[in-house]
């Protein structure tokens, strides 16, 4: 199978994710992700459509967040830089794709789940960026880090809230 290139199709405007080793990556329904790649359409709205007919729009969030996964293990696993800017775009795509078809629940399970690894990634972006886009970054995981901390009302995090908030004006003061 094409992963590398269905996941394109699905989501073209991340440029990134060509950057991105899937070979280890195994996807949730790959004949869907095969189909609608041979379909010759792009873009979420056309791969929800797609499942939609297929199996069902729940099909999204399941691929969606199968590789926000796949990044963040990525991440963990071999400290790769090639995934961190992806991760936080799959991050938010899932965030709108499941608070906009109704699935606010599983949104609050992402949230709490994987907002610890966005925020361990502002330093790599710092390393990496400049200043400006650094800075977008971290603004970005702080305001979903407050979101969480918010949400949870959790010690955990807000000291995530605290920890984005002390990344991001370590990256203004630079």
């Amino acid at each position: 199978m094409k992963t590398k290139e269905a996941l394109l199709a699905i989501l073209p405007e991340l440029e990134e994710l060509n950057d991105v080793n899937f070979s280890q990556y195994a996807p949730p329904y790959p004949n869907i992700l095969t189909a609608f790649l041979e379909s010759g359409e792009s873009g979420l709205p056309a791969f929800q459509r797609f499942a939609e007919r297929a199996v069902g729009k729940e099909v999204v969030g399941q691929v969606l967040l199968s590789l926000l996964q796949y990044l963040l293990i990525r991440y963990r696993r071999f400290n790769e830089y090639a995934v961190v800017k992806p991760a936080v775009k799959v991050f938010l795509t899932l965030k709108g794709w499941l608070n906009e078809n109704g699935f606010e629940e599983d949104w609050n399970r992402v949230l709490g789940s994987f907002i610890g690894y966005l925020v361990s990634m502002v330093p790599m972006i710092a390393e990496h960026e400049d200043k400006e886009t650094a800075l977008a970054y971290a603004k970005l995981i702080e305001d979903l880090a407050r979101e969480a901390s918010e949400k949870f009302n959790n010690e955990y995090y807000d000291e995530l809230l605290e920890r984005a908030m002390e990344l991001r004006k370590k990256i203004e003061e630079s």
